[in-house]
């Protein structure tokens, strides 16, 4: 249910509040991204350190090859190399599971930011068609809200219809400044 701050003919600012939408299931999207985007972070660490782990390892092996060719076989040495690069590669899906997660974060927030809705310019609301309690859904194209009319003190056009009889009375009015 909005909360509606832009009424009928009211002067608004750029960025003002107008109206702001019930927030709630766009916080919580938001919130189960964060924790997802916890989740992706961790999975980083835990395979950063399996994978210095698996170094760690394959330096061992490699320096007991070096002191004694027999002591450990090239098959346990292929398995100590590929074990670690089997991590790099863990490694690099993490961090891209990282970035997705960043982006999904940024598009559950640019979500909730959403939930604001903003003058787009100075000038004086001449239609608002929305009301309290009213549903909002945007389906194929974004809903029409307000009617803001920029520059309404400075200049206005009317479309009027006028009996043909009448127009030679019509004159130029003038106008006060405020």
């Amino acid at each position: 249910m909005p909360e509606l701050h832009g009424e009928y003919n009211q002067e608004v600012k750029k960025d003002e509040l107008l109206a702001k939408i019930d927030p709630r299931i766009y916080v919580a999207a938001l919130q189960q991204q964060q924790a997802i985007m916890k989740t992706r972070t961790a999975e980083v660490k835990r395979v950063q350190a399996q994978l210095q782990q698996a170094i760690n390892d394959e330096k061992r092996a490699n320096r007991l090859r070096e002191e004694d060719s027999g002591f450990i076989a090239q098959a346990e040495l292929d398995k100590y190399k590929f074990a670690r690069e089997a991590l790099e590669a863990q490694l690099l899906v993490a961090e891209a599971a990282v970035e997705q997660a960043e982006a999904t974060v940024a598009n559950a927030q640019a979500q909730v930011d959403y939930t604001d809705i903003l003058s787009p310019v100075d000038g004086m609301i001449i239609n608002r068609k929305i009301g309290r309690g009213q549903t909002l859904a945007a389906q194929f194209q974004t809903p029409e809200m307000f009617i803001i009319a920029p520059e309404m003190r400075e200049k206005m056009h009317v479309h009027a219809s006028v009996d043909e009889a009448d127009i030679g009375q019509i004159r130029a009015a003038k106008i006060e400044k405020r």
